[in-house]
């Protein structure tokens, strides 16, 4: 019989903030941090083949965080156990007429009449819209569609580096018609490709591709980018999502940690400068430990 072995520990709020941070940039596959409920405290967790894998990585982590708890408790977790072992904080979430429900969720929620729903089954290694980064993207999806009532659905929108396919589906399921998502993970294209057969009430189609930012933007432009990608990523790659923004075009970055914002900001705008594509309207908002950037070729 197969099995996981799991460490866990509680932890404080302002630890929570920081792991979560070093998770997203290092895109662990190992750690996570939780809290059940808004009342419970936080926990860091990790999944491992076995114990010796276990005590090495947390001996890398001890080392990033000196301040970890000396205990961890450790348990096995045998075959559907582990397999759905993340469920337990993957919550329903919604902004306006959007709204992602997990997969195993679907019939148990009550929904308003005209209410856009995404199901969602991406396991613990792609965006599910837990993370303050894919939500930020999501309200920048939605205020574009609020701002070009009359004329979003002929509007093409880009996907760039699209994890689960939370934001592409969320695009089809608000109407819009031409969609294009990518990642450089075949298996995240996979996710997507299964997270959209079970959504058969989105009827529009999505291309979905295997690609980077350089081959998935090549002689593309788009009204609407949406980019979840980190800042190690942004920065030295803008000019690749910087060029496919069409005229009057809006480019929605994340993925961005806060203290982050200024550099990136700076950044993508002296590049728009030097391309000779201003003048631009930028803003930003912060959730959390994490922040977008909204730029517009105005």
């Amino acid at each position: 019989m197969s099995q996981q072995i799991e460490l866990r520990a509680t932890i404080s709020a302002e630890l929570a903030d920081r792991l979560e941070s070093y998770f997203f940039e290092i895109e662990s596959a190992h750690w996570g941090v939780m809290q059940r409920e808004r009342e419970d405290p936080f926990e860091v967790f990790g999944f491992f083949p076995d114990e010796m894998a276990a005590d090495a990585e947390l001996a890398v982590l001890r080392r990033e965080f000196p301040e970890l708890p000396q205990d961890f408790a450790l348990s096995t977790i045998h075959d559907a156990d582990w397999q759905n072992a993340y469920k337990e904080f993957v919550k329903p979430w919604s902004d306006r007429q959007l709204h992602w429900i997990p997969l195993w969720e679907r019939g148990q929620s009550s929904l308003p009449e005209q209410a856009a729903v995404v199901y969602l089954d991406a396991g613990m290694a792609f965006g599910t819209g837990a993370h303050e980064t894919t939500r930020l993207c999501a309200r920048r999806l939605l205020d574009y569609r609020e701002a070009h009532a009359d004329q979003f659905a002929s509007m093409d929108v880009i996907d760039a580096g699209c994890g689960s396919g939370v934001l592409a589906l969320s695009a089809a399921v608000l109407g819009f018609k031409n969609i294009y998502a990518f990642d450089f993970d075949p298996e995240a294209i996979r996710v997507c490709r299964e997270n959209t057969g079970q959504n058969s009430h989105i009827t529009t189609p999505i291309d979905f591709a295997v690609a980077d930012l350089e081959l998935g933007l090549k002689g593309r432009q788009a009204d609407l980018i949406l980019a979840n990608i980190q800042t190690d990523v942004l920065i030295p790659q803008a000019d690749y999502l910087i060029q496919a923004v069409a005229p009057h075009g809006t480019l929605a970055l994340s993925g961005i940690l806060a203290k982050e914002l200024d550099q990136v900001a700076e950044h993508y705008e002296s590049r728009f400068t030097a391309l000779e594509l201003g003048p631009l309207a930028i803003d930003s908002r912060v959730d959390g430990e994490w922040a977008d950037l909204r730029i517009q070729r105005k």
